[in-house]
């Protein structure tokens, strides 16, 4: 693997190294483009997608009530993902967040990647993603992360319940 140390501290992988399958496509609904990627190993955190919508919620794998599921059921099973995603609030739009919800296009919110779907995240394609970190300025960055707020959520995800540590009853 090639690495390349680029203006600002951003890490960029040599064109033939795309280990995280990262692509430019293209909503067929509406034409939008779109970014694909899978989701890196690297991040402390998992998204998961609603099945309504496009928005997403990004799980820190060290907010207890994940950690308290991950007491509980073991990590990389299904009835981990579920515990995960029953405890969660719905989506503003009234969805469900899954890990497994197929991904949508930002703008008209058609499913774009409806085929195993868990494991790859979809943002707004920029033509960022191209460059060799050059021409990254701060508000270029800024117009990118509010362009993207949208439809990420991080904060109060959980049932109110699950705050207090109280199970879900059944």
């Amino acid at each position: 693997m090639m690495f390349t140390m680029q203006r600002r501290e951003v890490w960029t992988m040599a064109e033939d190294d795309n280990w995280l399958h990262s692509a430019k496509v293209i909503c067929p609904s509406c034409g939008q483009e779109l970014y694909r990627v899978d989701h890196s190993p690297f991040y402390d955190d998992d998204f998961l997608y609603c099945d309504r919508c496009p928005i997403h919620v990004e799980v820190s794998f060290y907010d207890p009530v994940y950690t308290a599921v991950e007491g509980e059921v073991s990590r990389f099973t299904e009835a981990f993902r579920r515990a995960v995603e029953a405890r969660l609030k719905p989506c503003l739009c009234g969805g469900t967040f899954r890990y497994d919800a197929p991904r949508r296009c930002l703008a008209c919110h058609t499913p774009v990647i409806v085929e195993d779907p868990r494991g790859i995240d979809l943002s707004f394609w920029s033509d960022l993603y191209l460059s060799d970190g050059s021409d990254w300025t701060d508000e270029l960055m800024e117009a990118e992360e509010r362009r993207h707020a949208p439809f990420t959520r991080t904060d109060d995800l959980w049932k109110d319940d699950q705050k207090t540590g109280r199970e879900l009853r059944a």
